[in-house]
C-alpha cells in the first residue's frame, strides 16, 4: 500500500512539473483543449483528482483577479479530464453528439453540418460527394477544376469559418481549413498569456458560477491568404508600397491580416501579426495606438508570440512552449546584450513612438530587445511583472498611456528595470553562435 502511494506521489510531482514552467527562467509549458477543429491523437489517461484540484486552483485564481492564470489552469484540467464539464463551460464549450464545440460549431451541427479537415464545413449529407471530387454550385455539382477555376482571384476566394476567424484563400479549402485551426489554438495560448487585456474578473467568475459563455465571435478577425507571394505584393502594395519586405501585415483600417503560402512563409510572422489584430480588435481601440510613446511594447509583445513552439509528449499529449530561452527573437535578444553591449535604455526606448521605432537605423535590433523585454515582463520571477505588462498593453491600446507608465505600473525605476533586464538574461548559457535577426515587419 506504501509502495502505490509514494508512486501515485511520484507520477502527481511528475506531472505538476510537466504541467508547470519548463524551466526557472524562460518561457512556460502550455496546453490547448482539444476539440472538434483539433481532436486529440494521443489518448490520455483520466486522472479525475488531479482535474478536481486543477479546476479548484483555477476558480481561486479567478477570485484573486488573475484571468491568465485561471484560463491556463483550466486548460491544464482538461488534460486530464476531457470532458470536465465545468471546464468546458468555462472556455465556452458545449458537448453535441461526441464532440466538443464552440457555440458557433455547435450552431453548424446543430444545421446537420459537419466539420472536415480538408473542406471545412459541409453539408453531413453531402459528405460522400465531396470525398468523390464534387463541389456545389447551386443546386449542381462541379469537379474541382472547375471550382478552383471559380477560386483563382483573392476577391473570389474560398471562405472557411470557426468560432473565431474567417479565412478567405485562392489557395485550397484545405488550406485555409489547416490555417483556421491553426488560429484557433493560438487564439486560446493568447488568451491564456493576456486574459486581463480583454476579460473582466466578474465575467470570468460567472462562467466559474454556472453562466454559460458564448464562445465565438459575431464579427470573426479576418484573415486573408494568398495563394502565391507576387499575388500578395500586387494586391498590397497600394496600401503599403514596401509590402515586399514584409512575410506578412495587418491593416488596422480595414480590420484584416495578410499572409501568402509557400517556402518563404514563417510561422512567427503569422503569429505576430494575428497577435496584433487580437490586441487592436478584442476591445474598443484607439487611432494609432503607440503613436506618441511605448511603441516598443506593441512590437515587443507580438515577437514574444513568435517563439510558440508544439510539442507532443506521451504522457499529457499535445503541449505548446513559449517564450523559451532558444526560440524566436530571444536568442538575438541575448546576443545583442550580453554580447554586443546593444541596450536601448527603457527610459529612451518608452519615449519612442511607433513612426520613431520605425525610422530607427537599428530597428530590427530593437525589434529583437522588444521581444527580449516582453520576455522579460512575462517570465522575470514567476511572472511578477506580468500584470503590469499587460494593464500596459490596455492603456497603449486605448491611448491612456505616458512615457512613465511601466515604471508606475511595476512599481520599479526604468534603472531598475534595465538592471533587472539584463539579470534575467544572465541565468541560462549563451551560445557562442551568432543568431540572426528576424526580418521586422511593417507596422501600419
Amino acid at each position: 500500500m506504501r509502495e502505490t502511494h509514494v508512486r501515485q506521489k511520484f507520477v502527481y510531482l511528475l506531472i505538476l512539473m510537466l504541467l508547470g514552467d519548463i524551466s526557472s527562467t524562460f518561457g512556460e509549458r502550455l496546453f490547448v483543449a482539444h476539440d472538434l477543429y483539433a481532436p486529440a491523437k494521443v489518448p490520455v489517461q483520466t486522472n479525475s483528482l488531479l482535474a478536481s484540484s486543477l479546476f479548484d486552483q483555477a476558480r481561486q485564481a479567478c477570485e484573486k483577479g488573475n484571468m491568465g492564470l485561471a484560463l491556463r489552469l483550466v486548460e491544464q484540467t482538461l488534460v486530464f479530464e476531457t470532458d470536465h464539464a465545468d471546464a468546458r463551460r468555462v472556455l465556452g464549450y458545449r458537448r453535441v453528439g461526441e464532440s466538443w464545440a464552440g457555440s458557433y460549431a455547435a450552431r453548424r451541427l446543430d444545421q446537420d453540418e459537419v466539420w472536415h479537415p480538408q473542406f471545412g464545413w459541409i453539408k453531413k449529407a453531402d459528405t460522400q460527394r465531396w470525398k468523390e471530387g464534387l463541389r456545389p454550385l447551386g443546386k449542381r455539382w462541379i469537379s474541382i477544376a472547375d471550382d478552383q477555376r471559380r477560386h483563382a482571384t483573392i476577391d473570389k476566394g474560398w471562405q472557411i469559418r470557426t468560432d473565431h476567424f474567417r479565412v478567405k484563400t485562392n489557395h485550397s479549402r484545405s488550406e485555409a481549413a489547416r490555417l483556421a485551426i491553426r488560429l484557433e489554438d493560438f487564439y486560446q495560448i493568447w488568451q491564456q498569456q493576456v486574459g486581463g487585456f480583454f476579460l473582466k474578473t466578474e465575467d470570468l467568475q460567472q462562467r466559474f458560477d454556472g453562466k454559460p459563455s458564448s464562445g465565438y465571435r459575431n464579427k470573426p478577425f479576418q484573415v486573408i491568404y494568398y495563394k502565391t507571394r507576387d499575388q500578395y505584393n500586387v494586391a498590397l502594395r497600394g496600401a503599403q508600397p514596401r509590402i515586399e519586405m514584409t512575410l506578412g501585415i495587418y491593416f488596422d483600417t480595414t480590420r484584416s491580416t495578410h499572409f501568402f503560402a509557400g517556402e518563404s512563409q514563417d510561422v512567427g510572422t503569422i503569429y505576430h501579426e494575428v497577435v496584433h489584430q487580437l490586441f487592436q480588435e478584442s476591445n474598443r481601440s484607439a487611432r494609432n495606438v503607440g503613436a506618441l510613446a511605448n511603441a516598443w511594447v506593441i512590437e515587443g509583445v507580438a515577437c514574444y508570440f513568435e517563439s510558440l513552439e508544439e510539442h507532443s509528449d506521451p504522457l499529457v499529449g499535445r503541449y505548446f512552449t513559449l517564450g523559451t530561452h532558444s526560440a524566436g527573437r530571444l536568442p538575438a535578444a541575448r546576443h545583442r546584450r550580453l554580447v554586443d553591449d546593444y541596450y536601448v535604455p527603457l527610459a529612451e526606448l518608452s519615449a519612442l513612438g511607433m513612426s520613431d521605432l520605425q525610422r530607427r537605423q537599428d530597428i530590427a535590433r530593437l525589434y529583437s530587445q522588444s521581444a527580449g523585454l516582453a520576455t522579460f515582463l512575462m517570465h522575470y520571477q514567476e511572472g511578477r511583472y506580468r500584470p503590469a505588462l499587460v494593464k500596459l498593453l490596455q492603456l497603449v491600446y486605448t491611448g491612456g498611456d505616458k512615457v512613465s507608465t511601466l515604471q508606475e505600473l511595476t512599481g520599479r525605476s526604468f534603472a531598475q528595470l534595465d538592471q533587472e533586464y539584463l539579470e534575467f538574461l544572465q541565468q541560462e548559457p549563451l551560445k557562442s553562435k551568432q543568431p540572426q535577426e528576424s526580418r521586422q515587419p511593417l507596422q501600419q
